[in-house]
């Protein structure tokens, strides 16, 4: 119980220093538009960026869901008539969210300024990659996870 807990606390700090991180770049890109000539370099990357975050940010909106899924899942599962599903269920709504703790860490958008666009565009297209895996991690296990608590998503 006090490990979900920590997850649900690291969960909260990640999505503050998220959201921190989100309106400082944005008041950064408010001092960028006086630099057109490196605003037309950075759009498709920026573009391509703020595309990746929203998939981010809209994830970590269901991460409380997640939790509540998992001690929801795991509760059943200790009852003495469970029958295993649950437990391989709860187990697969861990994976999610180890998942997108590991994306978060392996993401480095501060690199991208560093980049030429090209790469940083293949960067970007990598980056998508992976937190679409992660959203499809995430939204199949707790669709399974609503289905054996018998409830809709």
């Amino acid at each position: 119980m006090r490990l979900i807990h920590l997850i649900w606390i690291g969960a909260l700090l990640t999505t503050a220093a998220c959201q921190q991180a989100q309106k400082s770049d944005d008041h950064a890109g408010h001092a960028d538009h006086a630099q057109s000539s490196e605003t037309a370099a950075a759009g498709p990357v920026a573009k391509k960026e703020q595309e990746i975050l929203a998939v981010h940010d809209s994830l970590m909106a269901e991460m409380s869901d997640l939790m509540r899924l998992k001690k929801a899942v795991s509760a059943k599962a200790a009852a003495p008539a469970a029958n295993g599903q649950g437990t391989e269920i709860s187990r697969r709504l861990g994976e999610a969210d180890d998942a997108m703790m590991t994306w978060m860490n392996q993401y480095n958008g501060d690199t991208l300024g560093k980049l030429d666009q090209t790469k940083a565009l293949d960067y970007l297209s990598d980056q998508q990659n992976k937190v679409n895996q992660v959203r499809d991690q995430m939204r199949r296990s707790m669709a399974d996870a609503n289905a054996y608590l018998g409830k809709q998503p």
